[in-house]
């Protein structure tokens, strides 16, 4: 109670002036601690009440400091008292007062409580959040930095609401799951938070309803852990590490446009999804149309940030979008040639997660020879000798099994589709090797969808590039080009616009006056300048043979949709009017989607967009690509574009009660097998599962092996994060029968909410020709069916009991009219709260002891108007429910000890099972 004395101050309120410095101590930092302020040269603690003391004038203090907003403002000294003078006791603030000063008071060093209410702040900028020992910086255990130390969030009662804050505030997106206690591993530090109660919408994880701020010390068996499902992802590429940019928009994936982000976005992208580095953007639209609504802005990275949401954004006015952003990332973040007397042959060796390790041979072959060797600056490559010619070196563990499957003609040897499944273990010694032919190809083209086609550019000197004009011998050198290159025979030669502004290095245009006969375009007659300063001129481009592309556009994935073909510069779609199965069969083989299933019209995946591609339509079927096919006659095309493929796959969950759960079988030369339980890895399933668009998690099971299918694999070891099953090593490929370790069952969450990006392929990679699915909705416990039945008899045999009575009263009053009252029901409203009520955790920094862990609700209780001493015990209050003034869970000085409910008061426990678990948290003690 207020002294009497200060009811006459009140009414002369002293609004004095000071030297207006102020501070936070012993909080970890600046912006967390006892408040104190400096007068006439000394600093003091300020003292307030509880009802005195809230959000407004603790905002004052966390705005004159600059430290944001309020996270947690207490007066029951939650940083320790001080120790010498009280110079502040102010009270009724406004919120709006410059400084604490402005706010009323008694004057300096008149005060009417004592440092056991000296008022402490804790400030949105002293307050970090992260997830930790997950795969990437969105997902993991939930950490705060409270006080200067990381700690965990306890709540046996975490929920999606609650996750759903830390993925939005991480700038994670949407949770995907959530888990409670060590799947991220053990933590060893202090608790935080305990028991966080939000309910979605708030901006920061500190804005929910927190009933202990800590830090305590105890047990973690309810730390709280979430996986968010990302602000960015890769749709429709080979596994989770290409594809178009997609990301977060609310609860929806929206498209990102082409030219809205570059190398550097792109390399923030790769390390956000634990993919790797970034090998390259390729040009708009090369994995497919978008899909769902486009983002509206653009994306300027410097590269170092965790997150694409941590970028800056810049608006787009009005830009029209080219197609969707593509990237692709490799697991490979250098290579080299090692021991070969030159930076041009050697032993090959790649780099992955800052490991250098040799490259096994047995599946090395030129093509995967000439993307290294061209990468490397050293032309095309001239031999390869025999694995293990130029030793092994000084990398210890075996040499790696990565099957590498380059077409020729990508810029990069991390473009290649990579596959370790079902790859021998390496004989000792038998490492890669090649010989290049050490000269850099003085000629290149850019901005293609390959090393194939694109701007025609040629080297004037090392490090220096010269445009070349258009004109009119570009066909004899666009021949001379491709040749050299070795990427076939021109398909189109053309001009484009002159750059509107390039790399330094290029300082001049020239044009190019070929035979076509020659074997180096630098053997071709070279101009100067081809134009007067000032005046930019369109330049030669040129479409080589080789930079042919395939791709199935518009379905649910990259093995099912309307097929499209890149040629002569540009993707179009195919003529319907021949197109048969054979045909979708060559497609199917050609994209490693397995077998074609359906070869459907336009009325599936729609007509498409583009030229149309006049040579398919009489494919045997044994073809080795689509343009191997004989072209059909040239009559026109009456149906229009729009062929389609449905392809088969090369993974499937059989024999389960969805597509999404059964026996793991893949698909390899031609027949389906499955993959024997013996030692698979548990994080397969999640892999599995993601793969093929049913959820992010799934579990594996074994169970004995039934009917006549053998199985292709076993010892499938994937580890967690791994971006596709072809990425997991297991036993060699051959046909065995799995023995009484049975086979590998999986069950997949289904979340399908979205299967575009889905894939299931290997080495080129496929994807799942299952269309999206509907989320299984979760089923409701036996026990509160029966409790909600038991309970609606029961209100119907009140209802029946009122009715009666009415009845009887009635008749004994006027029972001559009984017959005139009508059988009117009375009903009694049940409570049929799931929920009893909890008492608050006082958030003083202390123990926590007998109590719930349940989500507690609104209501407080009243402790004692003083703080007890330490190791004193409270007095537990006669009248639960009423609250302090001010509502805060700090208002009762009871710092060391969590309430129990009152037996008396708590409302009763509903039958059934509430799907709560009540937690002892009677361990828990103060941290130092």
């Amino acid at each position: 109670m207020v002294p009497a004395r200060a009811l006459g101050l009140l009414l002369c309120v002293q609004l004095c002036g000071g030297s207006g410095e102020l501070r936070l101590v012993d909080g970890g930092g600046r912006c967390a601690g006892r408040v104190e302020v400096k007068h006439e040269g000394e600093w003091g603690s300020v003292c307030s009440y509880d009802f005195d003391w809230d959000h407004r004038g603790a905002g004052v203090v966390c705005r004159q400091l600059g430290c944001g907003t309020v996270a947690r403002a207490s007066p029951y000294a939650p940083f320790g008292q001080g120790k010498g003078r009280i110079w502040l006791h102010p009270f009724f603030c406004r919120g709006s007062e410059a400084t604490l000063q402005d706010c009323p008071h008694y004057g300096w060093g008149k005060h009417f409580c004592n440092h056991d209410r000296d008022v402490g702040v804790t400030c949105t900028e002293a307050l970090e959040l992260r997830l930790v020992a997950g795969r990437g910086p969105c997902e993991g255990r939930v950490e705060v930095k409270l006080r200067g130390r990381w700690g965990t969030v306890a709540d046996d009662a975490w929920d999606m609401e609650d996750a759903e804050v830390v993925c939005q505030q991480m700038g994670c997106g949407s949770v995907a799951d959530i888990y409670k206690g060590s799947n991220f591993g053990k933590a060893d530090g202090p608790l935080s938070l305990a028991l966080v109660d939000c309910d979605g919408t708030e901006k920061a994880l500190w804005d929910c309803k927190i009933q202990g701020w800590g830090p305590y010390e105890g047990p973690h068996e309810y730390d709280s852990t979430v996986v968010c499902q990302g602000f960015s992802r890769l749709a429709g590429g080979d596994g989770a590490c290409s594809g178009r940019l997609e990301v977060r928009q609310g609860r929806a994936w929206a498209t990102v446009c082409h030219g809205h982000v570059d190398l550097k976005a792109a390399q923030v992208v790769c390390r956000e999804l634990g993919c790797g580095t970034a090998v390259a953007v390729p040009a708009a639209g090369h994995f497919g149309a978008a899909t769902g609504p486009l983002w509206d802005g653009a994306f300027e990275c410097n590269g170092s940030e965790p997150l694409l949401a941590s970028c800056a954004r810049r608006p787009t006015h009005g830009q029209t979008c080219a197609g969707p952003a593509a990237i692709v990332c490799s697991p490979y973040t250098g290579f080299r040639l090692a021991d070969g007397g030159s930076g041009c042959a050697g032993r090959v060796e790649v780099e992955a997660q800052g490991t250098w390790g040799a490259l096994c041979a047995s599946a090395w072959d030129l093509r995967d020879a000439h993307v290294l060797c061209r990468h490397l600056g050293c032309g095309p490559a001239a031999s390869l000798p025999p694995g293990g010619h130029f030793g092994t070196g000084t990398a210890t563990g075996p040499l790696r099994r990565d099957a590498l499957s380059c077409s020729g003609s990508e810029r990069h040897p991390g473009e290649c589709p990579v596959a370790l499944l079902g790859e021998p273990t390496c004989p000792p010694g038998h490492a890669a090797a090649v010989n290049c032919s050490g000269a850099a190809e003085p000629l290149r083209l850019l901005d293609g969808e390959s090393r194939c086609d694109g701007r025609l550019e040629v080297a004037t000197s090392p490090g220096a590039w010269a445009r070349v004009a258009a004109g009119p011998g570009d066909d004899r050198a666009a021949s001379v080009a491709c040749r050299q290159l070795g990427c076939g025979v021109p398909e189109k030669v053309y001009a484009v616009p002159a750059a509107s502004s390039g790399p330094v290095e290029l300082q001049e245009l020239q044009e190019l006056r070929c035979a076509g006969s020659e074997e180096l375009l630098a053997q071709c007659n070279a101009s100067g300048p081809a134009a007067a300063p000032g005046h930019s001129p369109p330049e030669a481009a040129v479409a080589c043979s080789g930079s042919r592309r395939l791709r199935l556009a518009g379905g649910p994935g990259r093995c099912a949709g309307r097929v499209e073909v890149y040629s002569e510069g540009t993707w179009g779609t195919v003529c319907q009017d021949a197109w048969d199965l054979p045909d979708a069969d060559v497609v199917c083989r050609q994209l490693g989607c397995g077998r074609a299933l359906e070869a459907p019209g336009s009325e599936r995946f729609g007509p498409g967009v583009g030229t149309l591609w006049p040579g398919a339509g009489g494919c045997s079927g044994t073809e080795a690509a689509l343009w191997a096919c004989p072209a059909p006659a040239l009559r026109g095309c009456r149906r229009g574009g729009g062929a389609g493929a449905v392809c088969s796959g090369l993974l499937r969950l059989a024999g389960g009660s969805s597509s999404c759960s059964g026996l793991l079988e893949v698909l390899h030369e031609g027949t389906w097998g499955r993959v024997c339980a013996n030692d698979t890895s548990p994080a397969t399933a999640a892999v599995v599962c993601r793969q093929l668009g049913c959820g992010s998690g799934g579990r594996l099971a074994a169970v004995p092996a039934q009917g006549s299918v053998p199985a292709w694999l076993g010892w499938v070891r994937c580890q967690e994060g791994a971006p596709s099953l072809w990425r997991c090593p297991s036993a060699p490929w051959h046909l065995q029968s799995c023995g009484p370790e049975g086979v590998a069952h999986i069950a997949c969450d289904e979340d399908t909410e979205d299967t575009s990006g889905a894939t299931s392929t290997a080495g080129a990679s496929s994807s799942s020709s299952v269309a999206p699915l509907t989320a299984v909705s979760g089923s409701v416990p036996v026990p509160t069916v029966l409790c909600v039945l038991l309970g609606t008899l029961l209100g119907l045999a009140l209802a029946a009991l009122a009715v009666q009575a009415h009845r009887a009263q009635l008749q004994r009053r006027a029972p001559v009219k009984a017959t005139d009252v009508g059988a009117e029901a009375v009903y009694e409203e049940l409570d049929y709260s799931l929920m009893p009520e909890y008492q608050e955790v006082p958030s003083h920094t202390g123990s926590l002891s007998e109590g719930s862990g349940m989500k507690p609700q609104d209501d407080s209780w009243d402790g004692n108007d003083e703080e007890l001493s330490p190791g004193e015990a409270p007095a537990l209050p006669a009248q639960p429910g009423h609250g302090s003034p001010d509502g805060y869970d700090d208002a009762a000085a009871v710092p060391e000890e969590l309430p129990a409910p009152h037996g008396g008061d708590a409302p009763a426990q509903p039958c059934g099972d509430t799907g709560y678990d009540d937690v002892d948290m009677g361990t828990l003690g103060t941290a130092p």
